[in-house]
């Protein structure tokens, strides 16, 4: 069990890491987060003898996903939140497009964002998506559309990369 938990855990702890960073907005949030949801694996692992890799992602990115709600939604959260601001730092000489494509992704709404991580970065299909995040398949198809949209506007605003008039 332990030999197969730490295969696990090498394969997915950076794609569960970006996730629950995309939700946080914050580096030790989203650790934390993270290694709550190892934990819980590890304590799961028996339940998990049969199952193949994809579907023990799968749990880990639904119980990462709910966790994060769980930390946004505490009340620790709401009042601290309210004394700290977090403002990315970023150099007015940036040439990176990825630094860039993730600046604008988290300009975007939390909605959207997750699910365009889930969809581009993870790989997972919309029926996948609707069942990790509890929505309708409508709803993610919506979300997906409205996300790229409104994405493809802040990239059109980066005049550093030309992006005017061009769809990403």
């Amino acid at each position: 069990m332990d030999i197969q938990f730490q295969r696990i855990y090498n394969l997915i702890k950076n794609d569960i890491l970006r996730l629950t960073y995309v939700y946080t907005k914050n580096i030790s949030d989203a650790e934390d987060v993270t290694q709550e949801v190892f934990i819980k694996l590890y304590e799961n692992m028996n339940k998990f003898v049969k199952e193949t890799d994809e579907n023990i992602k799968k749990w880990c990115v639904k119980v990462a996903v709910n966790k994060c709600k769980n930390l946004y939604f505490s009340s620790w959260k709401k009042k601290i939140c309210l004394f700290l601001e977090f403002k990315t730092n970023k150099s007015s000489q940036t040439n990176n497009l990825y630094e860039d494509l993730n600046e604008c992704l988290f300009k975007l709404s939390e909605k959207y964002r997750v699910v365009l991580v889930l969809y581009y970065y993870e790989g997972y299909k919309i029926q996948e998506i609707s069942t990790i995040l509890n929505l309708n398949e409508s709803t993610v198809k919506q979300q997906l559309k409205r996300g790229k949209e409104q994405l493809e506007k802040l990239l059109i605003e980066e005049e550093d990369y030309g992006f005017q008039g061009k769809h990403c």
